[in-house]
């Protein structure tokens, strides 16, 4: 395997969403991204709308193409919660 790939993702939620949406992460998306070998950096609120998160994987495609396949992963919608996304692999200085 190669280095870790490492994905920022930055939501925007919609007005009232953050206790929903916060549940869904963290009951959820983490449990299942880790299971599947990826590693959380780190996950912040910006603001009341505005979310924040690091995620890592050696393979990167292969592993998110098994996420979201998964049928824990279907059972939930946390795209009902957000206003905007946006996703970009960012490479780690420090």
């Amino acid at each position: 395997m190669g280095p870790m790939k490492v994905q920022m993702r930055r939501y925007t939620l919609k007005e009232g969403a953050k206790e929903a949406f916060q549940r869904v992460f963290l009951e959820t998306i983490v449990p299942l991204r880790q299971a599947l070998g990826f590693r959380i950096l780190g996950a912040y609120w910006l603001s009341e709308r505005e979310f924040l998160w690091f995620v890592a994987h050696e393979d990167f495609e292969e592993a998110e193409r098994a996420y979201y396949a998964h049928p824990e992963r279907q059972k939930v919608n946390p795209s009902a919660f957000l206003e905007e996304v946006e996703t970009r692999f960012v490479e780690r200085l420090l």
